[in-house]
């Protein structure tokens, strides 16, 4: 009998009365593609009654494996390999290349062609690589995955390869990763998530947390939900860090699958833009084309980042070349408090009609009451036509 798939302990938890059932059922299908003589013969398969199939086995989710498998053209006659179906995006053929009778240089097969990728000379090799990205296949189940190759051989003219693979998840991650966004710097700013294990059920436990790149700060918090145990993870970003993209990440510790030992490693990503306590969103600021008849306008917003902070904006001018028609009109959106400060600003740019032809850029600035920030600066950019 052929090797049959294999899955983790788990699902034969989780399903003992299923499991003589599903090998029945792969037993029934490993004789259901039996080799033939004549067309493309592979070489040396692991199942001769399945030459097609192959079984990775159980997988880390967001692996990628590749098989190659190897034929020989045993027509009389060369044989093209016309056209690639896989059934689905995680599976797709690296490479194909052939081999002359006898040896010799091979020779790649053309991937980007739609029709007539290869031809292989009769006693001539075929070799085709074919990668499965467990990234794209539904975690913690069993997965087969076909590929469809056709041929202009009267022998084999569609040949049938299934990848059989369990791509395992011990944990799953709500959101994906940490993403602190704009992140004052006088504030700092943190965030949140958590995560669950892959399954009902399961035994895998975090333990702990392990290195933390960059000035960030972890804490790792074990919570009861329900019948499962979930971790929070919180990344914090704390004041006075430089300006600019931040990308850390938290390397974190956890069991196996069975839930024991400690050598489980789990990478979560954290990602942050610190900037000033206020900002102007977009920036830069694009008017696009704007009609030298018409004019046109480009909308833009002033925020203050920092919980609890609002400002109020005293001036709205302009520096640059070209730009001295350009007028500013800003409004408070919510809460405006008795002096007139609030933590968002609309800003309406208006370029009216008749400027001149061309391109145009240059700054908007925002003078504040905000001894913190007395101004802010966005660039600004156009084309007049």
């Amino acid at each position: 009998m052929p090797p049959l798939p294999h899955a983790p302990a788990w699902v034969k938890r989780s399903w003992p009365g299923r499991a003589p059932v599903l090998l029945m059922v792969l037993a029934a299908f490993a004789g259901c593609d039996s080799q033939p003589q004549l067309g493309l013969v592979a070489q040396n398969p692991v199942d001769a009654k399945r030459p097609h199939f192959h079984d990775f086995g159980t997988l880390e989710f967001g692996q990628e494996v590749q098989r190659t498998f190897s034929f020989e053209n045993t027509d009389p006659v060369p044989v093209t390999v016309l056209s690639l179906h896989p059934a689905c995006t995680c599976t797709r053929v690296r490479s194909m290349s052939a081999v002359p009778p006898g040896g010799g240089p091979a020779v790649k097969g053309d991937l980007g062609m739609a029709e007539n990728i290869i031809s292989i000379q009769p006693g001539g090799t075929l070799d085709m690589v074919v990668a499965v990205n467990t990234k794209s296949i539904r975690p913690n189940s069993d997965s087969l995955n076909i590929l469809r190759v056709r041929t202009d051989s009267k022998n084999t003219p569609f040949m049938t390869f299934e990848l059989h693979v369990f791509a395992e998840k011990l944990f799953t991650l709500s959101p994906a990763d940490l993403r602190l966004g704009d992140v004052p710097m006088s504030h700092g700013g943190s965030k949140r998530l958590s995560i669950l294990t892959g399954y009902p059920n399961s035994p895998a436990e975090v333990v702990a947390i392990l290195e933390v790149t960059g000035d960030i700060e972890a804490t790792l918090q074990p919570t009861l939900a329900g019948t499962e145990v979930r971790w929070d993870l919180t990344a914090t970003l704390p004041p006075l860090t430089d300006l600019g993209i931040r990308h850390e990440t938290i390397l974190l510790s956890t069991t196996d699958d069975a839930g024991e030992g400690d050598e489980g490693r789990l990478l979560v990503h954290v990602w942050a833009r610190v900037v000033p306590d206020v900002i102007i969103r977009a920036d830069p600021i694009h008017f696009g084309l704007v009609s030298a008849t018409e004019g046109s306008q480009a909308l833009a917003e002033l925020q203050a980042l920092v919980p609890g902070a609002r400002v109020r904006i005293l001036e709205a001018r302009f520096e640059g070349t070209g730009i001295e028609p350009l007028k500013c009109e800003y409004a408070p959106i919510g809460y405006v408090d008795s002096e007139g400060r609030c933590d968002r600003w609309s800003l309406n740019l208006q370029a009216p009609a008749g400027m001149t032809p061309g391109r145009f850029q240059g700054t908007l600035e925002c003078l504040l009451d905000d001894e913190g920030s007395p101004s802010v600066r966005a660039s600004l950019q156009g084309i007049v036509r």
